[in-house]
């Protein structure tokens, strides 16, 4: 290479190897030389920067895919949490319910002592979630599915316990209204229950339930709900109204004046069924009022409640 001052340029010679005969020469300018170098540089640079941008940009979306990837997973994970919470709030709506059929069919004196006592682990999810940056999803995810299957495991317990108390307290106030507990009618007892003498035949007999002595046509009651399952006159008794009260219990209404009821009726306790007279064996205008258990006659007076009678 020789450079010529004189021009500022710069004359490449090749030379033939072989045989030395063929020279060639190339001239250049000096600046178009080191313009030339300086424009090579310059692309080699900006070449190595932009692989560099495109490698870390490259980089950067891998991740980001794995990161969307994961909120993906997590928002799946998240979703199927919300359900199960959700479920554990409908049981628990239910468990209210449940807890205010239990009230009413207790019956508590006291709204402010009704409720329920509560406690135990409290869960939200998204707060508690956010709280977890300096831990493990993992460790996160396990510890939120222990609280939520204890959770659904107790109430579950808690369920079939109220459950349970609901069907004994509905079967004892059923038991409770189907018991004989009021007089059948207001007045006084002219013959008890057991053995007396027979106004009719003067010989010892089994009385087998109670006169009460009253105005002609007040008004005979039914003394628990039940189905009428006699309504009309029986040889003795006269007009007779007999009601099936279920759990064994039966009650028999005799020397009526007049029956108000059908065969097939339900009553109410406190229903008004007959008017008192004196028809059939009788005297004089009262109620003969009978009590059976299990078809057996059982002392009238042992069910009668003043208590339930004041209501």
């Amino acid at each position: 290479m020789v450079m010529s001052k004189k021009n500022k340029k710069l004359t490449l010679l090749v030379f033939d190897e072989a045989g030395q005969k063929e020279v060639r020469s190339f001239s250049f300018k000096k600046k178009t030389l080191s313009t030339a170098i300086i424009s090579l540089v310059i692309v080699f640079t900006i070449t190595i920067i932009s692989l560099g941008l495109l490698s870390k940009l490259y980089s950067e979306r891998k991740q980001m895919l794995s990161y969307k990837s994961e909120n993906e997973l997590l928002k799946i994970r998240l979703t199927e949490y919300a359900k199960k919470v959700n479920e554990i709030e409908s049981k628990l709506v239910y468990l209210e319910d449940l807890e205010k059929q239990v009230r009413e069919l207790a019956k508590y004196a006291d709204e402010k002592t009704k409720k329920l006592a509560v406690g135990g682990k409290e869960i939200d999810i998204l707060r508690d979630y956010s709280a977890t940056a300096e831990r493990k999803e993992s460790e996160f995810f396990n510890d939120l599915n222990n609280t939520l299957l204890s959770l659904s495991t107790e109430i579950e317990k808690k369920q079939n316990s109220l459950s349970e108390l609901i069907n004994f307290l509905e079967e004892q106030r059923l038991m409770t209204l189907s018991t004989p507990s009021i007089w059948p009618v207001r007045g006084w007892i002219s013959s008890k229950f057991g053995y007396r003498i027979s106004p009719f035949t003067g010989r010892r007999v089994f009385h087998e339930g109670i006169d009460i002595a009253a105005r002609y046509g007040a008004p005979v009651r039914a003394t628990a709900k039940g189905i009428v399952i006699y309504a009309g006159y029986k040889p003795g008794y006269g007009k007779l109204v007999t009601i099936d009260h279920g759990f064994g219990y039966v009650t028999r209404y005799a020397h009526n004046s007049k029956v108000l009821v059908k065969v097939g009726q339900r009553v109410e306790k406190g229903d008004i069924i007959a008017k008192v007279g004196s028809s059939g064996h009788s005297t004089g205008p009262h109620v003969h009022y009978e009590v059976l258990v299990n078809g057996v006659p059982v002392n009238p007076l042992e069910f009668i409640n003043e208590a339930a009678n004041d209501q």
